[in-house]
């Protein structure tokens, strides 16, 4: 989408690889740390947004994230190993069942400093597994085809799962989402397909949360872009992140809305993942991921001005 003005582009990697770790100013307070514990919230609620009523203002939002004064801040994660995948034989000759378009550029992670501890894992009663970031005090935005919306159980939320590790947990009691997708996104619904969680406790407040801001077609098939989550085929049990990778908005899609094409390397779980990237020292995110084109070769995110409406709607509603 363009925006008004001139385009400001976000910092670029050559010059964020070199800044050394900010560290944090103060410890966790006693009231943060009560917040590290897991919680028991059974259901939640459902809400689709009428877009027509919503703001129709032209302006492309900005909603800046917080980091604790407590976190360090640090421009490229720990790296950390991979796990063993399971081997698979077929009459005593190993089979690969999954497909990466090689080379896979994703790189397992164990980070808990900002922006990399705001990475979630999402798991819906029914056992589904996606990915979602904090993006506000209360609030996970993921895709809308995460949420099981033909129930009231409420999904759980684990902030920075990595193996048996994870900073906190909690289950959401609301989600809103203009389009709700049940069972993937097709051509007609992937500019839409993104959701906003709200959760029972306020995690962000303990481990900071992501700004957010509207994709400017300006960007378009540009490096910054970073992406962070749960993939499927490394057993959904540790996050990714792959930096470098770009997007690019379909000049066909118009609305608030926007789909957009990737060549970030994607598997399932990985759905929810946010694209995002540093305009200095902060940390917005401009899209989800969303699906793969079947039976081809190319990956689609979802973002738009209706993303950031969205988010700022989720905020203002339950602060």
């Amino acid at each position: 989408m363009e925006g008004k003005g001139p385009v400001v582009f976000p910092t670029d990697w050559s010059e964020l690889r070199s800044r050394p770790i900010d560290p944090a100013s103060k410890p966790v307070s006693a009231e943060m740390q009560l917040l590290d514990g897991d919680h028991q919230i059974r259901t939640r609620n459902l809400r689709s947004l009428d877009k027509a009523a919503a703001s129709t203002d032209e302006e492309p939002l900005i909603l800046d994230g917080f980091r604790p004064d407590w976190s360090d801040l640090s421009y490229r994660p720990q790296k950390a190993a991979r796990p063993t995948p399971m081997r698979v034989t077929h009459r005593g000759e190993a089979v690969n069942p999954l497909h990466i378009i090689w080379p896979d550029n994703r790189t397992v992670y164990f980070d808990t400093a900002y922006p990399w501890g705001c990475v979630c894992k999402v798991v819906t009663a029914k056992g589904g597994e996606g990915s979602g970031v904090l993006i506000g005090p209360r609030h996970v935005l993921t895709a809308s085809h995460c949420i099981d919306w033909s129930t009231d159980r409420a999904e759980l939320v684990e902030v920075h799962r990595q193996g048996t590790f994870f900073s906190a947990a909690s289950f959401d009691t609301n989600v809103l989402a203009y389009t709700q997708i049940q069972g993937g996104a097709t051509h007609s619904t992937i500019d839409e397909d993104y959701a906003v969680m709200i959760l029972a406790d306020r995690l962000g407040d303990r481990f900071g949360w992501m700004g957010c801001r509207t994709y400017d077609a300006g960007w378009d098939d540009e490096g910054f872009w970073v992406t962070t989550g749960y993939p499927g085929d490394l057993g959904g049990l540790v996050p990714t992140y792959q930096r470098g990778v770009y997007l690019d908005e379909d000049e066909f899609d118009l609305g608030g809305g926007r789909a957009m094409t990737t060549n970030a390397d994607l598997k399932e779980g990985q759905s929810g993942s946010p694209f995002f990237a540093w305009w200095d020292n902060a940390p917005y995110v401009v899209a989800v991921v969303s699906s793969e084109e079947r039976g081809g070769s190319t990956n689609w995110a979802s973002g738009g001005n209706d993303l950031t409406r969205l988010v700022n709607q989720a905020r203002r509603d339950f602060p």
